[in-house]
């Protein structure tokens, strides 16, 4: 599930279904959008994307016809920010951020780190959980090819970051967890 700062909402379900919550009280408020993903975040209602089941990634274009443009490259998990920041992994848990050029044969710029679930707030709040559950927030402090990522006590198995700056996090027994960083509790 996506949902962005200014109110967009999006979900898969089970079966790979994606609908987009319209907000109106009425029994019809998530409409069906064609396709089929198992991962889908929503930074804007103009920056929306999600991954398939094999990897492929796609950019929402509200185009009826066809409202989903595929990006080359192969990802298990996305995360867009309201700013037009996308970050990614893939099934071999690489890091990557979208460089913008979807023209280019190869769009992503690998980011050193280890992660199986990303998320992203902002140019300057992107989070991700490793394969063992430690959390990690990006810093962007790898000019000597160093680790860009500081790890933050706690373990998830998703997390979900806001333009805010708020932080969220699951955990294997399903219990959810805020950020409070150096703010008392």
């Amino acid at each position: 599930m996506g949902a962005a700062a200014d109110g967009t909402v999006w979900g898969v379900n089970s079966g790979n279904q994606i609908y987009r919550y319209t907000g109106d009280q009425s029994a019809t408020n998530w409409v069906g959008i064609a396709g089929s993903l198992v991962r889908i975040d929503a930074g804007s209602r103009t920056n929306v994307w999600g991954v398939d089941s094999a990897g492929g990634i796609y950019r929402y274009t509200n185009h009826d016809a066809n409202p989903w443009l595929k990006i080359p490259g192969g990802l298990s998990d996305i995360g867009a920010a309201a700013d037009g920041t996308v970050w990614g992994v893939n099934s071999g848990n690489h890091v990557f951020r979208y460089t913008g050029n979807q023209d280019s044969a190869s769009p992503w710029k690998n980011v050193n780190g280890s992660l199986k679930r990303i998320a992203v707030g902002s140019r300057t709040n992107v989070w991700g959980v490793d394969p063992a559950g430690a959390i990690y927030r990006y810093t962007n402090h790898d000019a000597s090819g160093g680790n860009p990522w500081v790890k933050i006590p706690g373990a998830a198995t998703d997390i979900a970051a806001g333009a805010d700056g708020t932080v969220w996090h699951v955990n294997s027994g399903g219990e959810i967890y805020r950020y409070v960083g150096d703010q008392p509790s």
